[in-house]
C-alpha cells in the first residue's frame, strides 16, 4: 500500500492531505528478540527505509498513547480523521487505491 499512500499524498497535498503512520514500542524486534525502545526505534527506522521508502517524508510519531487513540489492530489500519479531527473512516487492512482515492475525495 505505500506506493498508493504516496501517489494519494502526492496528488492531494495541496488539497490538506497528510499521511501518518504511528506506531509503538512491543519491547521487541524481528525474530521476536526483546529489544530496549531504542534498539527497537533504530529497527522501525531500519524498516520504514527498506519497505516503506516512497513515504520517506511520513511522520512516523513512535507513542503508545497515539497507536492506542488510533485503534490500530492490525498493518495496515486506515484512519481517515477530516480538517475538524473527526474520525470519517476506520479500516483494519489494505485498501485498493481506487477505494482509497474515493475515500479521500468524500473528506476533502
Amino acid at each position: 500500500m505505500a506506493p498508493d499512500l504516496a501517489r494519494l499524498a502526492a496528488e492531494n497535498a495541496s488539497k490538506g492531505l497528510e499521511v501518518i503512520g504511528p506506531t509503538q514500542h512491543y519491547g521487541y524486534v524481528a525474530g521476536g528478540v526483546d529489544a530496549s525502545p531504542r534498539q527497537e526505534t533504530a529497527y522501525i527506522d531500519s524498516i520504514r527505509k527498506e519497505f516503506y521508502s516512497v513515504l520517506v517524508g511520513m511522520p512516523a510519531p513512535v507513542s503508545e498513547e497515539n497507536f492506542r487513540n488510533y485503534g490500530a489492530s492490525t498493518t495496515p489500519t486506515l484512519v481517515f480523521v477530516d480538517r475538524k479531527g473527526i474520525v470519517r473512516l476506520y479500516h483494519p487492512g489494505a485498501m485498493s487505491y481506487a477505494e482509497l482515492a474515493a475515500q479521500v475525495k468524500t473528506i476533502l
